[in-house]
């Protein structure tokens, strides 16, 4: 059967903008079945486009011809789309986190305010599928793959993602600094993702940086560990669509945030969330450490 109905955009922005869209797909698969739908994603974000491959809804990724805009191939294909999404929507309200999470808040930036109504629960949790092994040695020629011990490299590895873009979002480094300290002592090695521009947070010889891996490098070594920690990033958004095993850091870091505490929590079947009022700093290190050596047994 031909498709006949085309859509254009989903969100466009930054990684964990995209990562909370995801469901959107769902949603006009059933309104429009069996439509062709363009995954834009803004040319700023481009290193994050091979998390999309083989993703069954998704027709066509298209990266924009220009840095936050579009260009003349953009616009030519946008005019044959039968529906075109808008750049740049507004927040449906300022406060939009004290009343929905920030799955729901996404759809109705698109103007799709009966998401909860057309998907399931499961719906609306997004989902990533993995066309790749984790770890960071792969093929070694066309034809063959050589089995190394790369993935048991990985064996006793806690990989984060500590910082955010905004401020207040995350731990300070001298919170980090303790956690990590503790794991090492307690026989892990810390693998540390995210910008170049990171502060170092320990140095004892189990704690590793990877700050000019790509990002595409930096989410399969992740993949690999047997936990990853760290806050309501992007980063974390991508590691709980694939369900890895998580801990998310979260705090009411946006302004007058007083109810619906979670609502930017990272959605991951297998995570478990940390809340302090106030700053990720109150958080208690030990708590988390204690919880990390239950759920993760050398």
């Amino acid at each position: 059967m031909s498709k006949n109905f085309s859509i254009w955009g989903m969100i466009y922005g930054i990684i964990g903008d995209l990562v909370m869209a995801l469901p959107m797909l769902t949603y006009f698969e059933k309104k429009y079945p069996n439509s062709y739908k363009y995954w834009v994603i803004d040319k700023k974000c481009a290193q994050c486009a091979p998390l999309y491959f083989n993703h069954p809804l998704i027709d066509r990724i298209k990266i924009t011809d220009e840095w936050d805009s579009f260009g003349p191939r953009d616009r030519a294909l946008m005019q044959t789309c039968d529906m075109v999404l808008p750049k740049g929507a507004q927040h449906s309200i300022p406060d939009y986190y004290n009343y929905r999470s920030k799955v729901e808040e996404t759809a109705h930036m698109n103007g799709i305010l009966d998401i909860k109504d057309v998907l399931t629960k499961e719906e609306m949790k997004p989902r990533l599928y993995k066309w790749f092994d984790p770890g960071l040695h792969e093929v070694t020629s066309t034809y063959a793959k050589y089995r190394n011990q790369s993935n048991q490299d990985y064996y006793n590895n806690i990989s984060i993602w500590p910082f955010a873009g905004s401020h207040g979002r995350s731990p300070s480094s001298k919170w980090w600094n303790r956690l990590i300290d503790n794991l090492i002592l307690n026989g892990y090695t810390v693998n540390h993702y995210g910008m170049p521009w990171d502060p170092v947070l320990s140095n004892l010889d189990g704690y590793k940086t990877y700050p000019h891996l790509s990002y595409f490098d930096q989410v399969k070594a992740a993949l690999a560990s047997r936990l990853t920690i760290g806050t309501d990033s992007g980063a974390m958004w991508v590691m709980g669509a694939y369900s890895h095993p998580a801990i998310n850091l979260m705090t009411n870091w946006l302004p007058n945030h007083n109810t619906n505490l979670l609502a930017l929590e990272p959605v991951n079947d297998n995570g478990q969330t940390f809340y302090a009022h106030g700053g990720c700093d109150n958080i208690s290190a030990k708590e988390v450490l204690n919880n990390i050596l239950e759920r993760v047994s050398l």
